[in-house]
């Protein structure tokens, strides 16, 4: 990793799940050492999401896609903190570490004495991290939070639904993606700040405030005019028309957006109605957002007859604002995102060769900004980081395993064969439910995996 940005800069990376592991592998690609912490009862959650060919044989929470790609690149170590010992190995890691991130609810580290006064005082320029649903402080401090919940509570969910209906999610936990991102964004500032001024800091960042501002414009029109908007679909406030149409394929579907009354005139041309145009009814924006229901109308008769991506380049070709909705296989067969390189390759032991998303969507001139290796496998790293860092001999990292401080297999306490179960729940039970699902068995030959038979 010479030449990376954080080349030489070591992160203890306790979080969990999304938000947590995002930052820290943002920061593994910039070049970061990341050691990934878990303890053996109380693993991330996601070792048990969406496992790789439905196959939850032998290692199964070493396969899981969700934890895979959010963390690529990094290390593994397990300790488990309801240990008195495995807490003093971590206190014995700190002066090797630049960085700790976690993403426990506020008491969790100060109950275990890791919390950042307590950590300051073994390496003084330390930079911690805690990403929590509400921050360290206020009435809310000690709620749990998923982002299930982060998103409606930071006004998103008032805003994102159809018009006289109920509030709705975006379909994503989408506070969790933007929180390590900013995160990230945090934990470089801090560095920053200290190559500076040689000072550490620490770092309270609230998942809830930190999506507020992507409703900013919502909160300033109620603090400026006393207003509330209401949900209204996938229309736009300012543009007509704008919106979400079917097109011929199943589930196939068209996203455009005319912005002013050339951009009306060239799709007029486009689908060849040149009439819509010339009716009063539509001759200017306010005329066609109070008659965008008929808009709709006409503009669906046109779009179910094409083909979502060749209408998307139709509309596109003249100007209009437009973008066919992609499905999860479309967008990782999809060629503009293949030139870009956007999916890397990444050959996961016991998995095979998957393609894994970026973190970022920039390309750095100087740099390359890339996923270094492979997810690792629960414990790993173990003798790596623990003799390596802390010198510890052979025989006190077999009593550590012994007295399963450390270790490579999960402590499943409902039991091993029920956890089996619950990881081929997902696609076993909801095919037998009549879920809308659709398994490819050549999937990896369409992604250009495995070669086909005979080839």
């Amino acid at each position: 990793m010479a030449g990376l940005p954080l080349s030489g800069i070591r992160v203890l990376d306790l979080t969990q799940v999304y938000a947590g592991p995002t930052c820290t592998r943002i920061l593994c690609d910039l070049g970061a050492e990341v050691i990934k912490l878990e303890g053996l009862k109380r693993t991330d959650i996601t070792h048990l999401l969406v496992i790789a060919d439905n196959d939850s044989h032998d290692d199964f929470w070493n396969r899981m896609g969700y934890f895979l790609y959010r963390n690529a690149g990094k290390k593994s170590l397990t300790l488990d903190f309801s240990e008195p010992d495995a807490v003093e190995l971590l206190k014995r890691l700190i002066p090797h570490a630049d960085v700790v991130a976690e993403s426990f609810t506020p008491r969790v580290m100060a109950q275990h004495g890791l919390d950042y006064e307590s950590l300051r005082k073994i390496r003084p320029d330390l930079i911690m991290i805690s990403l929590s649903g509400y921050g360290q402080n206020g009435p809310w401090r000690d709620y749990t939070a998923y982002g299930m919940g982060l998103e409606p509570a930071s006004g998103i969910s008032s805003l994102t639904g159809y018009r006289g209906g109920e509030p709705l999610r975006t379909g994503i936990s989408f506070t969790d993606p933007y929180s390590g991102i900013a995160g990230a964004g945090a934990v470089l500032t801090a560095l920053h700040y200290r190559r500076r001024t040689g000072k550490g800091q620490y770092i309270d960042l609230s998942e809830q405030e930190a999506a507020i501002p992507i409703v900013g414009y919502a909160l300033m029109d109620y603090a400026l005019n006393g207003r509330e908007p209401e949900r209204i679909g996938n229309r736009s406030p300012w543009f007509a028309p704008q919106g979400c149409y079917p097109c011929r394929g199943e589930d196939d579907w068209l996203v455009l957006t005319v912005r002013d009354d050339a951009e009306w005139q060239a799709f007029c041309e486009v689908v060849g109605q040149p009439k819509w145009a010339g009716d009063e009814r539509f001759a200017d924006v306010l005329g066609r957002r109070r008659h965008h229901e008929e808009l709709d109308e006409l503009i669906a008769s046109w779009t179910r007859e094409q083909g979502h991506i060749e209408a998307m380049h139709l509309l596109q070709a003249a100007g209009v604002t437009a973008a066919a909705v992609l499905n999860p296989k479309e967008v990782l067969l999809d060629p503009h995102l293949r030139e870009r390189g956007y999916f890397e390759t990444i050959d996961q032991p016991g998995v095979g060769p998957r393609p894994v998303p970026r973190q970022t969507g920039a390309r750095f001139s100087a740099f390359d900004v890339s996923t270094r290796a492979p997810a690792p496998k629960l414990g790993e790293h173990n003798k790596e980081i623990l003799q390596g860092l802390l010198g510890l001999s052979d025989e006190e990292i077999a009593g550590l395993e012994e007295r399963k401080i450390i270790g490579d297999k999960p402590e499943l306490a409902a039991g091993e064969d029920l956890m089996r179960m619950f990881v081929q729940w997902p696609v076993t039970t909801f095919l037998q439910m009549g879920a809308v699902a659709a398994l490819e068995p050549d999937y990896k030959q369409q992604l250009g995996l495995e070669q086909k038979a005979g080839e």
